[in-house]
């Protein structure tokens, strides 16, 4: 499937417009499976560069923190999701349906950033994620707090 295929024009009510035809919303254990996807394929390699290279802790986490938010804003908004949800089939779209725009993705993802605030960075961000794991698994639509607040949403691409 190409990105074109994706694509589609905007709704007229405001709601949603399908990703595709047969499209349906990506649930929680799926879209954690891309997460732990992207952090074996991406996250963990970088790391590791980082320590490789001589950067301390606080240097290592700063850069971490926003490669990592760039990268899901920059391939949310050109391939429809990142390495990990392309591998399991998941797209996101923006609210009138195509690939979410650059302010969209970087407000679905801004959560990421709380890691670089000083000494309650960490706790911030581990509480995003259980509000974020928790409202996708509890709406009917499987929207997380994240998509809600940035007008976005995953779906399954059909096969």
């Amino acid at each position: 499937m190409s990105d074109e295929d994706i694509r589609s024009e905007p709704a007229d009510d405001g709601a949603f417009a399908n990703v595709s035809e047969s499209g349906s919303a990506a649930g929680l254990g799926i879209r954690t499976g891309a997460r732990l996807l992207d952090a074996l394929l991406i996250g963990i390699p970088v790391s590791i560069l980082f320590g490789l290279i001589g950067l301390g802790p606080a240097v290592s986490s700063l850069l971490l923190a926003l490669l990592w938010f760039g990268y899901f804003a920059w391939f949310e908004t050109n391939k429809g999701g990142t390495f990990g949800k392309q591998l399991l089939g998941l797209c996101v779209s923006g609210q009138h349906g195509g690939f979410p725009s650059l302010e969209v993705a970087a407000k679905r993802n801004v959560w990421m950033l709380l890691g670089l605030i000083p000494v309650v960075g960490g706790l911030l961000s581990l509480v995003a994620v259980i509000v974020i794991m928790v409202t996708i698994y509890s709406d009917a639509q499987n929207l997380g707090y994240h998509d809600t607040f940035a007008g976005a949403r995953v779906d399954v691409k059909p096969a």
